[in-house]
């Protein structure tokens, strides 16, 4: 019963059960091997970010760290970057809303091959899945720190812990996230109405006439 619940979201990928019907091609077990090292590779590269980018990350927003402070931040062995506080919490906040979109994208996965139900033309849904989750966290993340923290940045004017929790949340319930952000839109940028049909002398329309003579 959850199964046929599951196939029938909007927002679960799959095989669908009017899919097969339709001349969907199931994908290859070769396909779903590729598919499967991209999503494992995924996960070990956001956590070995992350696990890099913490300590920097609490250096330069915990309390007592400096609004100017910078730090150096090396993920992978790579050439290292420098960082301020800000750009460490968007780092942050990207590489959980990774993680979050990971945990979604491989419970997909794994239900959908398990039931060998997995097409071919659902690739595109979990390639994409991270993207969509970062660019739905940093959405909200700018959303709550211009509205519930306006005129705060730099050092213990954000709690890391937090907002890197929303971030993963939104990777893991992106159509919610994107619900609450159309209900904010929704409400920030809602009218009563044009200005003609509040007014109370109605504009009179005139049709049906034909000008005089001399007239333009």
């Amino acid at each position: 019963m959850s199964e046929t619940r599951e196939s029938r979201g909007t927002d679960e990928a799959g095989g669908g059960g009017g899919e097969a019907g339709d001349g969907a091609r199931r994908l290859t077990v070769p396909g779903i091997a590729v598919l499967g090292v991209l999503l494992l590779a995924e996960v070990v590269l956001l956590c070995g970010a992350l696990l890099s980018l913490w300590p920097v990350l609490l250096d330069l927003v915990g309390p007592g760290a400096e609004v100017t402070a910078t730090a150096r931040w090396s993920p992978w062995g790579l050439r290292g970057w420098t960082l301020t506080g800000d750009t460490a919490m968007l780092l942050g906040v990207i590489c959980c809303s990774g993680l979050g979109s990971f945990v979604h994208a491989a419970t997909s996965f794994a239900t959908y091959v398990g039931n060998r139900r997995l097409y071919s033309s659902w690739v595109w849904w979990y390639l994409l899945r991270a993207a969509i989750g970062v660019t739905l966290a940093l959405l909200v993340y700018l959303l709550l720190r211009g509205g519930l923290f306006a005129g705060s940045s730099g050092a213990g004017s954000a709690n890391p812990y937090g907002f890197c929790g929303i971030a993963g949340l939104c990777g893991l319930f992106s159509k919610q996230a994107t619900d609450k952000l159309r209900e904010i839109c929704d409400t920030i940028l809602s009218t009563r109405g044009d200005g003609d049909r509040d007014r109370q002398d109605k504009p009179v329309v005139v049709r049906g006439q034909e000008p005089g003579p001399g007239t333009p």
